[in-house]
Formats: C-alpha cells, sequence, structure tokens
C-alpha cells in the first residue's frame, strides 16, 4: 500500500563562535569604550545611551586598527538606546530576532568586550522574566553582566539577537536588563524615516478658547511628543507639562491665562531620536470672564499604542472633569471599567489584560462637579494576534501531537527551542519519494554530534502498512504517525511535496513547494539554513 509521508528534521545549534561576533564593535566616546553591535548593512549600531555619556565626537572599531568616525543618529534615553551611523565597507549584521517569541527561562548567551580585552567573551543564562516599563519590553536574564557589557548583544539559541545589554547609571534596579530585540527594530525604522523624512508639523487646527484656558492640537508627520511654548510676547517663557507618548496627533491645554488677553503660541515635538520640530508662532485672545463658558465637550479623542494584550485611549474635557472608560470583548456580556475621580482636563487610561486578536468596544465617559455630563461611544478596535498560528511564513506551526510506533507520544512541544526541515510528501508520486530517500540521505550523512533530530511522520496509515514501508526503501530515520493526518489537514497545502523550514520558536521561516531537484540541492538549503540562524 502507498502511503502520504511527512518528513521532519531537527536541528538543534551546537557549539563553536556563533556569527554574532563579526557584528561586535568598540565604540569609543571621549575616555570610555561602550559596547555596540551592527544591525544593519547600511551602517546603523546599537550602543547604551547612558553609557556614552554626553560625548558627541565618537569613533567605532569594528576590527583592531579599522575605525570609523561614529554619527550619532538617535538618542532614545526612555530605552536607554542610541543608534550611530558609520560609513564602512562590507559591514556584517547582526540578525535581530523576534523577541515576541523569547519566552521565560528560554536559554541566552551574552556577548561582549570587557575593558581592554581584543576578543569578546561569552555569558551564558536563562530569561528569568519579561518586565515591561512603560510599554517598554526587556528581557531580564541570569547571565553574568556588570555595567562594562551595556550594549552587548543577548542572543537565542538560534543565534538570533534577541536584544542588547541595557546598564543606565541613572536608572537603578536594572541589573540583568536587556532591551528587547522589537524595541530595538521599532527605533531603528523610527531612525531610518527620520534620516528620508524629517520631522515637521504638518499642521495646527484652530485652537478652542475659553476666558482661563484655551486647548490647542496639532499634527505631526511621524509620531512625536507634544508640547507648546506659549506667553504674552512672542519669546513666549511658558510650556505645559511635555507629553512624552509617541503620537501622530498632540493636544494640550493652556491653563491659568487671564481673560480678555492675547497670547502668543508655537507646538513643540521631538520624536523618538531627539530631532525636534516647532510650528510657527500663532495667537490667540481668551475671552471676557463673564462670557458663556460654553457647552462641556470632549475632543481629541485617540485609541493607540494598541498590542496584543493592551490599548491606550485618551481625550480632552473642555472643563475639568472625572474621567472613566468601559470597554467590552465581543461575544462577552460582562464589561471591564477604569476611572479616574480627580478632575482634570487631559484624560488617559491604560488598559491592560486584554485578550489577542479580539475586538473591543469602548465607551468614555466624564463628569463635571457641576453634574455636567457627555459619553462618547468609540469605534471599536481589534487586538492583534501574539504570534499568528498556520502556515504561511512568519506563522507559528499549529500544534500537532504524533505517535510513535511504540504508542508513545511526541508533540510539538518536543520541537520547541529547536530548529526544524519539514517535507510534506505523498509516497504515491514519483517526485515526492525521491524527496524521501534525500532526506533519509541527508539524515545518515548530518553531523551527528550537531543534535540534529531527523524523523517522518506517516498521515492517515496503518502501522503496519508503515512499518512495511520502512523495510521496503531502507529508511532509517525514526517514523512517527498521525493517523488523523490532522497537520496535513491543517495546511492545506495545494502543492506536494511543500518543504517548511521552523525556527527555534516553531515560527515558519521559509516555504519550499515542488521538493528539490538532488539531494545535494536539498543538503545545501538545510545547511544554508542551520547556518542563517546558528
Amino acid at each position: 500500500m502507498i502511503l502520504p509521508v511527512v518528513l521532519i528534521m531537527v536541528a538543534l545549534c551546537g557549539c563553536g563562535s556563533p556569527a554574532i561576533v563579526g557584528s561586535l564593535v568598540k565604540v569609543q566616546a571621549d575616555s570610555a569604550v561602550v559596547n555596540g553591535v551592527i544591525i544593519d548593512q547600511a551602517g546603523y549600531i546599537a550602543t547604551g545611551s547612558g553609557a556614552l555619556g554626553n560625548s558627541t565626537a565618537l569613533s567605532v572599531e569594528i576590527k583592531p586598527g579599522q575605525s570609523y568616525e561614529g554619527r550619532l543618529i538617535c538618542r532614545d534615553s526612555a530605552r536607554d538606546l542610541a543608534l550611530l551611523k558609520i560609513e564602512a565597507p562590507e559591514l556584517k549584521a547582526a540578525l535581530l530576532g523576534d523577541s515576541d517569541l523569547v519566552r521565560q527561562w528560554d536559554e541566552v548567551t551574552v556577548w561582549g568586550f570587557r575593558p581592554g580585552d581584543a576578543a569578546p567573551i561569552e555569558s551564558k543564562g536563562s530569561v528569568t522574566s519579561l518586565p515591561k516599563d512603560e510599554q517598554i519590553t526587556y528581557l531580564q536574564t541570569n547571565a553574568a553582566l556588570d555595567p562594562s557589557l551595556a550594549g552587548s548583544a543577548v542572543l537565542n539559541k538560534a543565534g538570533e539577537m534577541a536584544g542588547m545589554v541595557s546598564w543606565n547609571a541613572d536608572q537603578s534596579g536594572r541589573e540583568g536588563f536587556a532591551l528587547s530585540s522589537n524595541e530595538i527594530q521599532r527605533v531603528l525604522d523610527q531612525a531610518r524615516e527620520a534620516e528620508s523624512n524629517p520631522l515637521a508639523v504638518a499642521s495646527v487646527d484652530s485652537p478652542s478658547v475659553f476666558s482661563d484656558r484655551a486647548v490647542i492640537s496639532w499634527q505631526t508627520n511621524r509620531p512625536a511628543t507634544g508640547q507648546v511654548e506659549f506667553g504674552l510676547k512672542d519669546t513666549y517663557g511658558n510650556k505645559t507639562a511635555p507629553d512624552a507618548t509617541m503620537l501622530n496627533t498632540h493636544a494640550a491645554v493652556l491653563q491659568g491665562l487671564a481673560p480678555k488677553t492675547t497670547y502668543y503660541f508655537r507646538v513643540l515635538s521631538v520624536d523618538c531620536c531627539g530631532n525636534a520640530a516647532a510650528s510657527k508662532g500663532y495667537t490667540l485672545t481668551t475671552t471676557a470672564a463673564g462670557a458663556q463658558a460654553g457647552e462641556f465637550t470632549i475632543s481629541n479623542v485617540d485609541v493607540y499604542d494598541i498590542t496584543s494584550t493592551a490599548a491606550s485611549v485618551r481625550w480632552i474635557t473642555s472643563k475639568p472633569a472625572t474621567g472613566a472608560v468601559n470597554y467590552t470583548a465581543d461575544k462577552e456580556t460582562e464589561s471591564d471599567s477604569q476611572s479616574d475621580d480627580n478632575p482634570v482636563y487631559e484624560h488617559k487610561f491604560r488598559l491592560n489584560w486584554l485578550k489577542p486578536q479580539t475586538r473591543y468596544s469602548v465607551t468614555i465617559k466624564s463628569e463635571t462637579d457641576f453634574d455636567e455630563s457627555v459619553q462618547q461611544t468609540l469605534s471599536p478596535f481589534t487586538t492583534p494576534p501574539t504570534s499568528p498560528v498556520g502556515c504561511k511564513m512568519n506563522n507559528r506551526i499549529f500544534d500537532f501531537a504524533f505517535k510513535t510506533l511504540q504508542g508513545n507520544e511526541f508533540s510539538n512541544k518536543d520541537i520547541a527551542g529547536k530548529k526544524v526541515f519539514i517535507i510534506f510528501t505523498k509516497t504515491s508520486c514519483p517526485t515526492c519519494m525521491k524527496q524521501a530517500l534525500f532526506l533519509n540521505d541527508v539524515y545518515r550523512d548530518w553531523p551527528k554530534d550537531s543534535e540534529m533530530l531527523m524523523f517522518m511522520v506517516a498521515s492517515s496509515e496503518k502501522q503496519a502498512d508503515v512499518e512495511e514501508w520502512i523495510k521496503r526503501y531502507g529508511l532509517v530515520m525514526p517514523v512517527y504517525m498521525d493517523p488523523t493526518a490532522e497537520l496535513v489537514s491543517d495546511c492545506q497545502f495545494r502543492t506536494i511535496p511543500t518543504a517548511l523550514f521552523l525556527d527555534t520558536g516553531s515560527v515558519i521561516r521559509d516555504i519550499k513547494s515542488g521538493g528539490f531537484g538532488t539531494q545535494k540541492e536539498m543538503a545545501a538549503a538545510i545547511k544554508h539554513f542551520y547556518e542563517q540562524v546558528r
């Protein structure tokens, strides 16, 4: 009987110096030498902001005797991250991994230079927690660290950069912390945009003016902070409290103004890299003290910073008022709520403990001390998934549960933290059978000390037929059973054979339909993948 067969290869990264060593650099900042990592072949280098001090004259040594002038592109003090840029040929960039796939107790290795050392050292440990601070994600590790390793690379088991050691002397309690790679990628994307598209104030709305206050609203072309300068002259002299939230739409309330008085103002914004933009000057004139205070209203409503488990909501009221927000997940009857009884103009709430990939309905409400009340229902928002599950690129593979020929279970938990090569085949087609034989040869020739695992999964077949098939073709790989063909059915591939490459987080990194032409081609593809994510 001809059987459909699934073949799976699993690799666990072995020993030897990882590729990251070629991406480590030393940054000379005044009298200090700071670790750095090349994160883009265009010359971007990540390092610690606090470790640089106030130095602006920077030199980057990519190897002994080879240094380049470093230009400071971005300094994000909140993340203790600075991005430099050098002009140098043939740079080797670190591969930034997806830090959202990091789990507690995952193994990590820190690579960096200690003072005076010519070669980098490694420090092994585990991820002890995944803390957040003001919505910035970190990894905390028990690897042996000290301040001299600020700016060093933190690698996951696949050899990808999962974070960078953060050790800012101004931020106590950060021992063992590393800024996550997704935070670094986010700032890198913004730094690239900042170079090609400088920050600018796109527009300033007509202010809402009262006798003792005014609401100023404006837009920037990229996410940035917000602040307003104002005063009785065009030299201003006063500033609102800075809003550090990175947004495209901004609002601020000027308080303590005098009635029937003309004020000068301009808006200020700063992006994550420290680039500033200011509007031209404007004027406004407050109303008379006895003038009608106006209707109590809500304005400048925004839902932002939406993650798989949280979202932020903000709004401004025309008078000091309390604030409350109610939010309900689809198909649920009970709602959650948050409130603040302090009468203020600007209202901000962070909605935590949300469910991934879920649609939420939101209602906000504010009330003054004079029983004036206003309520507004917002447009629903949907949280993104934590990690999409499926059989597409950048999706985590579906859960599966196979059986060994001895009746034991082998599941997706058994490939966690390992590299995987999968081929879906059917023995009824000659091309598919070639794939099985090719992979069997790869398994036979692969170095046993590399901790590479290779096995086959037969779907919708009787065990006796599988055992006979193994004997007929002389296959030496372990074979597992999937009687219901659940994984094959879930993937719904249009072409068989199809090959999948999974990283150590069981995320699909590459797909090849139609199989390989030769055993040599298959072996080369597997070797390339194995080395790329080491």
